[in-house]
């Protein structure tokens, strides 16, 4: 072999692998349903303290599962425990959409029953996922009723990440969020709990939440050509030295 083509060989790796690094795909790692009738998730305003938004006990959810594999498992069960606080009056964004951010909080799910997710089997207990997060927000239609709450988290706020099914990194977590319907009562103005501006916070309400974790995770190609990057990489010099022994 040459050594322009050797040459051009590796610098053709070398020049695929940047392009490769940024090729990702974004999966839903884990989201949740309720797995009941009724509310799962509490609003409290603790009044000049604060406010907090949480699972009085966890809660049973139906989890769905994608590892960084592409194995999938639907219909685990699982016991959510959610705790976020905050200590913002609420701030008019736009129109009639009112938000609050959090200071910081926990998630974690364990499922209640073993399950089988590509070839292993999770016994009962696992942790499907536990954190801490800060930041996020909780966004609202006022006046509205049910399905127009939104939590989200983004994942830059999270922290100590565990999995009994997931490894981190190289993947990166991207986003918590939370649908909140049938939030009683419904967000209002006035004498259903918000004031004027400065000193307004969402009143006290039950609602059944529903939400997705999603992780950027390298797609099958990048690895592909990291991979073949690298091979070539080393296939030339291997050649370079065999020549230079001879």
């Amino acid at each position: 072999m040459s050594m322009f083509l050797k040459t051009a060989i590796a610098a053709a790796a070398l020049a695929l692998m940047p392009v490769a690094a940024q090729a990702t795909q974004t999966v839903s790692i884990v989201s949740f349903t309720a797995n009941q009738r009724g509310p799962n998730l509490t609003y409290a305003d603790n009044g000049a303290a604060g406010w907090s938004l949480s699972t009085v006990t966890p809660k049973s959810v139906l989890v769905t599962l994608e590892d960084f594999s592409g194995n999938f498992v639907s219909g685990v069960t699982a016991n959510l425990s959610f705790s976020g606080t905050g200590t913002s009056f609420a701030v008019n964004n736009s129109g009639n959409i009112w938000s609050q951010a959090f200071t910081g909080g926990t998630v974690s799910f364990t499922n209640t029953a073993a399950f089988v997710l590509g070839s292993t089997v999770y016994a009962a207990g696992s942790n499907i996922l536990s954190l801490s997060f800060a930041g996020g927000e909780m966004t609202a239609t006022v006046p509205g009723t049910a399905g127009n709450a939104l939590v989200s988290i983004p994942g830059d706020g999270f922290s100590g990440v565990t999995s009994d099914f997931l490894a981190f990194p190289p993947t990166q977590l991207t986003d918590f969020s939370i649908s909140l319907a049938n939030v009683i009562p419904g967000f209002c103005i006035g004498s259903c709990g918000l004031g004027g501006q400065s000193t307004v916070r969402f009143q006290n309400f039950t609602a059944r939440g529903s939400g997705d974790f999603t992780a950027t995770v390298p797609e099958p190609g990048t690895w592909l050509m990291l991979l073949v990057g690298f091979g070539m990489v080393g296939f030339a010099a291997r050649r370079r030295q065999a020549a230079v022994a001879a």
